[in-house]
C-alpha cells in the first residue's frame, strides 16, 4: 500500500440536486473527484470514504435517509474503507487516525464536500497531526452563507475557504496532479 491515501468526505445525496442541502457545484465536483478515486486506484492508494450521519428524524443526512446515502457514481470497492462522522472532521470519533497510523499512511489528498466545513476541518486536523495535505479546488463545493444578514455567494466562500486553508494544505486542481 502507499503511503498516500484519498479522503473522499460527504459525497452524499443531499448535497445534489433534489437533496436537503444541495451545493450549487456539487455536479461540477463529482466528475473530478471520481478522477482522483480511480487515479488513486491506480496507483494502489487507499480510498477512503467518510459519510457524515446524523440521527433519524434530522434535516440532512440523517441515518437511514436517501440523502444521507453516498452518491451512487461512487462506486464504493470491497477495499475501500468507509468512515461514519458525526463531527466536522473526518479524525474526530471515526477511527480514521488508528487506521492511517497502522497503514503508515503519511500523506493525504481531501476532496469532497464542503470546502468551508468538513474540507477545512479534516484539513486543519491533518496538518496539525503531520500529515502532508493536498486539497482539490476542483473536486470540492462551498455553500453560500450570511454573516450579519449580508450574503456571500457560494463562490466567494469556496475561495476564500480555498485561500485560507493554503497555509495548510497545497491547494492544487485535479489537472496539476
Amino acid at each position: 500500500m502507499s503511503d498516500r491515501a484519498l479522503i473522499v468526505i460527504d459525497v452524499q445525496m443531499d448535497y445534489f440536486p433534489g437533496g436537503a442541502s444541495a451545493l450549487p457545484d456539487a455536479e461540477r465536483a463529482l466528475p473530478r473527484i471520481l478522477k482522483l478515486i480511480a487515479g488513486a486506484r491506480e496507483r494502489g492508494e487507499a480510498v477512503l470514504f467518510i459519510q457524515h450521519i446524523t440521527p433519524q428524524g434530522s434535516p440532512v443526512f440523517a441515518e437511514g435517509s436517501a440523502g444521507a446515502a453516498l452518491h451512487g457514481d461512487l462506486e464504493r470497492r470491497e477495499d475501500d474503507r468507509l468512515f461514519a462522522k458525526s463531527h466536522p472532521s473526518a479524525f474526530q470519533e471515526t477511527g480514521l487516525l488508528d487506521f492511517l497510523e497502522q497503514s503508515g499512511i503519511a500523506a493525504l489528498d481531501i476532496c469532497g464536500f464542503m470546502t468551508q466545513m468538513c474540507c477545512d476541518t479534516t484539513s486543519r486536523e491533518a496538518y496539525g497531526r503531520g500529515y502532508a495535505v493536498r486539497l482539490f479546488s476542483d473536486a470540492t463545493a462551498a455553500k453560500a452563507l450570511e454573516v450579519d444578514g449580508e450574503q456571500i455567494p457560494h463562490h466567494t466562500v469556496h475561495q476564500v475557504s480555498l485561500g485560507a486553508l493554503a497555509r495548510f494544505a497545497k491547494i492544487i486542481s485535479v489537472e496539476e496532479a
